[in-house]
């Protein structure tokens, strides 16, 4: 990542204010666990359920492999540049991943498997294929490098988007408490014990559950 442009000018306050609403509006369990990390933390798990969103969407605003594959293959290309020191795209989530980058908040060859993974789950109209494991395992990663908690990780996120989904496949496997330092990253993970129930949560429920989450890691 050494000719990566080393520069905070590609977003502006405005632009993260955005990004952060365009989470909480399509990932708000992510964007509740985010509230818990400190800033520069949460402005790169911001970007990156930000990209995610706009991978996971893709489904929802094209129908036709070659129009789906056109958009992945645009993703692709935009990581490809910012690698190779390129003038970022005019894209508020892709200057926003350039700085993050920048900062080695995280890996580029992780955000390429999740455009090539969330491509995979397109192409197979299967939501179930969509990377629920890397996505976390990026976020947590954001938050510490070494946290012995990778096997739970994908054994748990998978099984809770099945849950989020509807799907009645009950509350998943016990898991070990979450490390404190990656909390903010993973705490979401607990209201697999509010989707398995069959009213749907509500808000200060969710809320409420979340922040359970962070201060016991027990998900």
């Amino acid at each position: 990542m050494g000719s990566m442009p080393h520069s905070s000018t590609l977003t502006s306050p405005e632009i993260w204010a955005s990004l952060d609403e365009k989470v909480r509006a399509g990932d708000e369990d992510r964007w509740l666990s985010s509230r818990y990390a400190s800033k520069p933390e949460r402005r790169a798990l911001t970007a990156l359920y930000a990209f995610a969103y706009e991978l996971a969407r893709v489904r929802l605003v094209v129908t036709e492999p070659g129009l789906g594959a056109i958009r992945f293959q645009w993703w692709r290309e935009a990581l490809e540049e910012i690698e190779q020191g390129k003038t970022p795209r005019a894209h508020d989530v892709v200057g926003a991943l350039a700085d993050m980058l920048a900062e080695n908040r995280y890996d580029i060859g992780a955000l390429k498997r999740l455009v090539d993974q969330f491509e995979d789950a397109f192409e197979d109209s299967d939501r179930a294929l969509q990377p629920e494991a890397l996505l976390t395992a990026t976020a947590a990663r954001v938050l510490a490098n070494a946290h012995g908690w990778g096997t739970h990780i994908t054994s748990l996120a998978p099984h809770v988007a099945a849950l989020r989904r509807g799907e009645r496949v009950g509350y998943g496997p016990v898991v070990a408490r979450v490390p404190k330092s990656i909390r903010p990253a993973i705490a979401h993970l607990r209201l697999r014990r509010l989707y398995g129930r069959p009213t749907p949560p509500g808000k200060l429920s969710r809320r409420m559950c979340v922040l359970r989450g962070i201060i016991t890691g027990q998900v």
